[in-house]
């Protein structure tokens, strides 16, 4: 018996490799019936004493893992987990944000589709559909969303194509409306929002014109902002990171003359910004994951050459950077969700040619990276949420200049 893993490499480079149950390996090219983008979803092989013959069939999507009836004994494929399509958003969209409501129901929000959006959407978790809710108030991408401690949810700033919002407005699940607040003291896109220990919301940098390195306060028992300190770099396209420590950590990002590696700390305690360590690469575009160890996981983004795949450790213990075993694949416009069993799913982003629908998994226990099954259609921009069934639910996003309404659900064993 054998068992395959193949992997569309580029135009001219096609190769499968596995190994038979006695443990002989092999590795064999593949000059026929295959085109970039397209992967064997079964294979038929046959083998002789000096060829192997595959019929490939079922062509589905670039970059796949094992795709064996059996289990796959191939390094590096993972045949536990798999995609599955679910129902359509109504709006097509990327850009937008999303949220798990206490009631484990998915909210998206806001995005673009030729034009801003200030449509909203719900995902129910049981029956699997999606229904239009009420509007928000203004249009917007670029802008961020966050839960609060009371559950209700709150979506700050962005743009409306054709300037920065500072506006910020609430999401009642109860009633399915939204509330205009409290105005942010600075408008902004591309900033970061993290909700501190105390439940207020941390708002951090972003552009307006100017890239900012002002970051401010939205206070839920109040209802109002406040400025607090200045980072010691004006960024966007940044990361930040809630620390177990109660501190956040933000990195990288864009000044607008450089490509950043630097990364600083706000300590809540005193309103003050304070620089920690490097990062050993610059990138914006990337991802930040706080593990269950309280590491933080930095993965991929763009230098300003490239797509990256390189991916770092910080540790808070000591504020330095370890670099690790980098992904399997460079990407920038990316996801990274935490899994139930601690390990990051990454899914999707551009490696610089394609749109991906590759996806691979960090296993935090081995610091080793797994290639796992594709999704359906390569995507950027788009969103992934952890649902309360285990699940990992991507949402529309982009492939090619075409805004995506369809969803899929990634299931780990």
């Amino acid at each position: 018996m054998l068992l395959v893993c193949l992997q569309v490499i580029n135009h001219f480079s096609y190769s499968w490799s596995g190994k038979y149950q006695t443990g002989t390996n092999f590795k064999y090219p593949i000059k026929t019936g295959l085109l970039l983008g397209e992967t064997a979803e079964t294979l038929n092989v046959s083998h002789n004493k000096k060829d192997f013959d595959a019929k490939l069939t079922s062509f589905q999507s670039f970059h796949s893992a094992c795709r064996s009836t059996s289990n796959c004994s191939v390094s590096q494929c993972d045949v536990s987990s798999r995609w599955s399509n679910t129902s359509s958003i109504n709006i097509a969209r990327d850009s937008h944000t999303a949220s798990i409501l206490p009631n484990g129901n998915v909210l998206i929000a806001g995005g673009y589709n030729k034009s801003v959006l200030s449509s909203a959407e719900l995902y129910n978790l049981l029956r699997g559909t999606w229904t239009i809710t009420g509007n928000m108030n203004n249009a917007r991408f670029h802008h961020s969303e966050s839960i609060l401690t009371n559950g209700k949810v709150l979506v700050v700033g962005g743009s409306n194509d054709k300037h920065q919002l500072n506006s910020a407005e609430l999401y009642d699940s109860s009633t399915g409306a939204w509330i205009l607040i409290n105005n942010m003291n600075i408008a902004r896109e591309y900033h970061t929002a993290t909700i501190l220990t105390d439940g207020k919301v941390l708002i951090a940098g972003g552009y307006n014109g100017i890239i900012q390195p002002s970051t401010e306060l939205y206070d839920p028992l109040t209802g109002n902002w406040t400025l607090t300190g200045l980072m010691n770099t004006r960024r966007q396209y940044h990361t930040a990171s809630m620390l177990k420590n109660g501190k956040v950590l933000v990195t990288g990002g864009y000044d607008a003359i450089t490509i950043l590696n630097n990364a600083e700390l706000y300590d809540p305690s005193t309103g003050l910004w304070t620089v920690t360590s490097s990062m050993n690469n610059p990138r914006y575009f990337h991802k930040a994951s706080v593990l269950s160890n309280g590491k933080v996981l930095i993965t991929g983004g763009n230098d300003g050459e490239g797509q990256l795949k390189s991916v770092e450790l910080y540790d808070p213990s000591t504020e330095t950077w370890t670099l690790i075993n980098n992904m399997n694949t460079a990407r920038e416009y990316h996801t990274a969700t935490i899994l139930a069993d601690g390990k990051v799913l990454i899914t999707g982003g551009h490696n610089g040619t394609f749109y991906l629908n590759s996806a691979e998994l960090y296993d935090p226990s081995s610091k080793t990276w797994t290639i796992t099954y594709s999704m359906t259609i390569p995507r950027i921009r788009h969103t992934t949420s952890l649902l309360t069934n285990g699940k990992v639910l991507a949402i529309g996003g982009n492939n090619n200049d075409i805004y995506l309404n369809m969803t899929e659900a990634y299931q780990s064993s």
